[in-house]
């Protein structure tokens, strides 16, 4: 069985070549250690750190009827793994392990690749700058018709769309192993908004109509394409890991609030 199950939008199959369990994987990506040192002190002062790039090396090889059949199935890769400016594109991985999540990935480094007759093994080196992985669905687009992995932990019935017309108390369950970033698209009219996610109170201070989309991940806040993030006070939560309560105050309230979440792994 291959390790990958897509790479972009085809298989490594399509691709016309093969994918082995040799590959590496790391569990997690190095540290950034922040540390400060002071002299004629033991140790050091330990600031935290965060996650760097997530690199995988896939194992891979272009099994060919000879060696015309290899160099054209080389050529496509090669045309697949950039944009049409020449420079490595970012597309989703996933593998067959895991199908319902996925990295975002481009070709970082080289790849040299042995020419034997019909036989091309080579490494194909991949790094997620993101170093986390992330459902490869919408938690607001699944529904009883969905079709979605059998071993999910989401629940089919799960609401994600409601109607806001005075304060609001949501329970919401964020499945993913790491605090999570929503989309939060609200639709209709209020005099100002008032939205407490992750304790942290986001609020629109300017009476609207329309559709304003709240994006936590990128700390954005657009009306269509206009940039209305000065009408906030520019603070975004986050989802916690399980079950918390999502609050939703504010004045003149009538409208509709749809929650979107990619759950987010380490």
């Amino acid at each position: 069985m291959s390790v990958v199950a897509y790479l972009g939008d085809k298989t490594p199959r399509e691709l016309g070549f093969g994918t082995f369990r040799k590959t590496e994987r790391p569990i997690l990506s190095s540290t950034v250690d922040r540390v400060a040192t002071v002299p004629y002190m033991h140790g050091a002062y330990d600031f935290g750190a965060d996650l760097g790039p997530k690199p995988f090396n896939i194992e891979c090889a272009f099994v060919a009827r000879n060696s015309i059949q290899l160099q054209e199935r080389v050529s496509t890769l090669a045309a697949y793994l950039l944009d049409g400016f020449g420079r490595p594109r970012t597309m989703p991985l996933i593998f067959t392990a895991q199908p319902d999540r996925r990295y975002m990935v481009r070709y970082s480094g080289s790849m040299p690749i042995d020419r034997v007759a019909g036989l091309g093994p080579f490494i194909l080196p991949l790094i997620a700058y993101d170093p986390f992985a992330y459902s490869i669905y919408d938690l607001s687009e699944i529904d009883v018709d969905s079709m979605i992995m059998v071993d999910m932990d989401v629940p089919v019935d799960l609401t994600s769309t409601y109607s806001v017309s005075g304060p609001l108390a949501i329970p919401f369950t964020n499945f993913g192993s790491l605090n999570g970033a929503p989309v939060l698209e609200i639709s209709g009219s209020f005099s100002n908004l008032s939205i407490t996610i992750g304790g942290v109170e986001t609020t629109y201070n300017t009476s609207m109509l329309g559709t304003l989309v709240l994006d936590f991940a990128r700390k954005t806040a657009r009306v269509g394409s206009t940039n209305v993030l000065r009408n906030t006070n520019r603070r975004f939560g986050a989802l916690p890991v399980g079950d918390s309560i999502i609050v939703v105050n504010g004045s003149g309230l009538n409208c509709s609030l749809s929650i979107g979440l990619h759950a987010k792994y380490a």
